[in-house]
């Protein structure tokens, strides 16, 4: 049995911040279409949440991302950005790390295998479009050592994860017998000039949630998804005993859900949802969207 194509390639998409998932009440990743049912636009939410009745005296946006999307969306979300008092961010670094565009050693294997996705699909880089040395971005992620430590502690490793790859691609198999999906993503592959048609295979497969979650298991108890969302939550209550009014948590989408509940448990209640689109999947959007 072979590791799924598709899956494979997805996580080259959603690596290094784990994967795309949603609670069953918030959606944070959509495929947008016109009225004629054609897709237009991966969209990623911006959900805001405030405390449940009076004083509402801040609130926290959840701020989806994507490493690899359109030019246009991190230029929405640097101009975003600059109206919040803090937005935390993700990077497995060292505490207090500072992302700078000259900086070689914040660009590993991954980096190098998603920059030649980004090239594949005419797409953009998160690291060299996201402003991190605008004075209000804040690092909130674990350290190397630290994630290493936490995933011993959970007895996670790599070789759980390729296990689990294997097991999430037997099931998607069963769906799949033929694998047409595996198929249609390699001819888009393989055909000169298909850059939209892959484009919209992976939003489709972004918003598949099941196989992902198989790879990464319960949110909340494994080191990817649950103990950097921990220490997002850390920073986040320091910024609010500072004072700030008005913060985003700047994650990876697959982290959301996850959030969301640990923002439930401070009492945070979701009060709003705007969708950015992400990646444009049409050459001429429609201004008619779903």
């Amino acid at each position: 049995m072979k590791i799924r194509l598709h899956s494979a390639l997805l996580l080259l998409v959603l690596a290094p911040a784990a994967g795309f998932a949603a609670a069953e009440e918030t959606l944070f990743a959509r495929v947008a279409h016109d009225s004629s049912e054609q897709p237009q636009a991966l969209q990623l939410a911006i959900v805001s949440y405030g405390p449940e009745g009076a004083p509402r005296n801040f609130d926290v946006d959840l701020i989806s991302a994507i490493h690899i999307g359109d030019e246009d969306y991190y230029a929405e979300l640097n101009k975003r950005f600059m109206d919040y008092d803090a937005v935390l961010y993700e990077l497995v670094a060292p505490r207090g790390t500072v992302v700078r565009d000259d900086d070689p050693r914040q660009r590993g294997a991954l980096s190098t295998a998603q920059l030649g996705l980004t090239r594949m699909l005419g797409l953009s880089f998160q690291l060299d479009e996201i402003d991190y040395e605008a004075d209000n971005l804040v690092h909130a992620d674990l350290s190397g050592e630290e994630l290493s430590q936490s995933m011993e502690e959970r007895g996670e490793s790599l070789y759980v994860y390729f296990w689990r790859v294997f097991y999430a691609s037997v099931r998607e198999y069963a769906k799949d017998p033929l694998g047409l999906r595996d198929l249609q993503t390699l001819a888009a592959i393989m055909k000169p000039g298909q850059g939209p048609t892959l484009k919209t295979l992976f939003a489709y497969e972004i918003t598949n949630l099941d196989s992902i979650q198989d790879i990464l298991g319960e949110d909340s108890d494994s080191a990817i998804i649950g103990a950097r969302n921990e220490r997002a939550i850390e920073v986040l209550r320091a910024q609010l005993d500072k004072g700030s009014k008005r913060i985003g948590i700047f994650y990876g989408v697959g982290h959301m859900p996850d959030l969301e509940a640990r923002l439930a448990a401070m009492g945070l209640v979701r009060t709003d949802t705007v969708w950015i689109d992400a990646w444009k999947l049409a050459a001429e959007p429609s201004a008619e969207l779903e």
